[in-house]
């Protein structure tokens, strides 16, 4: 009787392994398991199955297995999501050109601004207006998200959208030819100071058309005859590896270290300047908690190979780098895949990047006025590769110009002579 009581344990416990490694294999390989499992049931037994979103309830799903993972850089989109992460990383869609949000008093979509040449600006759109139909759909009908969506679509196609404009009093009906919006990533001026000209260039996010902007506005500034450049890089949370790979080869000589990868097994990878394209000028960065990322690794490996001080405030301390899967039900995963280091071989995960001159950014709050007036402008600019700075009003950027243009006249800034 014990021995078969022993051999009835040894079965149970031989069919509980191979039930969880069942199960963990059905979890790593896409096939059977508890979550599918349970979506199956309500499909055939739940009572109201037949009123239940599936999609919803994926999305609901695959968003707390993220969150359980406590990662904080590990983020699930929905195929709703993806379109707008799209945009960002493409820095292009087809579209009206405007920038809106939502207006729940109303339930429309109110238009902030009207890019610059956009074809909503050429209709006739303006700040202010709500936006309740689209081609004939009610905005309260459809929700926000498909709304916008809605307003998107293939360049020279139309869409017939009815304005209620609150200034007038009046409702209108505009149909707008969708163009391709190109939002521009990099703006650029330059700074009179001291008998000095000094390029300013702020870098918004890394986009597909970030490196490409980036070489472009070098080009301009260096025909210009700038003594030194002051890049912007506050409030920027990062984006494609590879343009921070470019904007830092603009400087760094080929073979110069920019940055370095390593991934849960301790294998490292070192990724390399390609080769500088730009002689070697006084650089100053500004930062502050927004810079994140990309933007990390190109102050970090600006300044640890000599080549720019910062100034502003500690970075966001995101070092943790996100590989792309898409998943089959137009989803998107970033799963945190490595970490990287600068090179000097810091770690600044949750830490960020101390700068070389600490500048707190103003406490002054603007006023509602003011807050509005600065975000139409941003908006404008979008599409614009012209940038407005005023020193005056920017402790960070005077603070800047006060390190560079000393070291403009007096070359100490960096050792050897401008030979690169």
């Amino acid at each position: 009787m014990k021995k078969y009581q022993k051999t009835l344990v040894m079965v149970i416990l031989l069919a509980s392994l191979v039930t969880v490694s069942w199960a963990t294999q059905g979890v790593l390989n896409g096939g059977t398991n508890s979550v599918s499992q349970v979506m199956q049931l309500i499909q055939n037994y739940y009572y109201n199955a037949t009123s239940v979103n599936y999609q919803k309830l994926e999305d609901s799903a695959i968003k707390a297995i993220v969150k359980a993972l406590g990662s904080r850089f590990t983020y699930y989109f929905s195929p709703d999501e993806v379109k707008e992460f799209d945009i960002q990383t493409s820095s292009k869609y087809g579209g009206i050109g405007t920038e809106v949000t939502y207006n729940s008093t109303r339930d429309a979509v109110e238009v902030i601004s009207p890019m610059y040449g956009s074809p909503a600006e050429k209709a006739g759109v303006k700040s202010g207006d709500l936006i309740i139909s689209i081609d004939g759909s009610s905005v309260k009908a459809m929700g926000y998200i498909s709304a916008v969506n809605a307003l998107r679509g293939k360049p020279g196609s139309k869409v017939k959208v009815e304005i209620y404009r609150p200034s007038e009093k009046a409702t209108l009906d505009i149909v707008i030819t969708r163009a391709l919006i190109k939002l521009k990533t990099v703006k650029y001026t330059t700074l009179q100071a001291s008998g000095t000209k000094i390029g300013y260039v702020r870098i918004t996010n890394f986009s597909e058309t970030t490196g490409a902007e980036f070489e472009k506005a070098l080009n301009k500034l260096y025909d210009e005859k700038i003594d030194g450049l002051i890049i912007d890089l506050r409030d920027d949370p990062g984006g494609l590896f590879s343009q921070a790979l470019e904007v830092a080869s603009d400087f760094l000589p080929k073979g110069d270290l920019i940055v370095t990868m390593r991934n849960r097994y301790g294998v490292e990878r070192p990724y390399r300047s390609y080769g500088n394209l730009f002689k070697r000028l006084p650089i100053v960065i500004l930062v502050n908690h927004g810079s994140a990322s990309s933007s990390e690794i190109v102050s970090a490996a600006l300044r640890d190979n000599g080549y720019a001080v910062l100034v502003g405030e500690r970075t966001y301390g995101k070092a943790a780098v996100q590989t792309e899967f898409r998943l089959s039900n137009g989803g998107l995963l970033l799963l945190v895949t490595n970490h990287y280091f600068t090179p000097n071989g810091q770690d600044i995960n949750l830490k960020g990047i101390m700068p070389d001159y600490v500048v707190k950014e103003s406490n002054a709050t603007p006023t509602k006025s003011e807050s509005y007036k600065a975000l139409i402008e941003s908006v404008v600019s979008s599409t614009q590769s012209t940038a407005k700075v005023n020193p005056q009003k920017d402790a960070q950027l005077r603070k800047a110009l006060e390190v560079i243009i000393p070291e403009i006249k007096s070359h100490t800034f960096f050792p050897e002579d401008l030979k690169h």
